[in-house]
C-alpha cells in the first residue's frame, strides 16, 4: 500500500509538469492584471451610478398615454 502511495504521487506530479498544470492553477488561484483592471472599473460603475441622477419620470399624456417632450 505505500508503494502505490508513492507512485500515485510521483505519477501526478509528472502529469501536472506535463501539462503545465502549476501554472494554470497559479493562473486561477491568484489574481493577476486583468482582476486589477476589473477591480477599478466595478469601482468607476459604483461612483458613477452613486453620483448619477434619479431615473426621471415622464409626464404622460392623458388622452393619446405618449411622452410629453419637455420644454426649456
Amino acid at each position: 500500500m505505500i508503494g502505490t502511495g508513492i507512485i500515485i504521487e510521483k505519477v501526478v506530479k509528472l502529469i501536472a509538469k506535463q501539462f503545465k498544470l502549476d501554472k494554470i492553477l497559479d493562473y486561477v488561484e491568484n489574481p493577476n492584471e486583468v482582476d486589477g483592471k476589473v477591480e477599478k472599473l466595478e469601482s468607476r460603475v459604483d461612483r458613477l451610478e452613486k453620483d448619477s441622477h434619479p431615473k426621471r419620470d415622464f409626464v404622460m399624456c392623458d388622452v393619446c398615454k405618449n411622452k410629453i417632450k419637455e420644454t426649456d
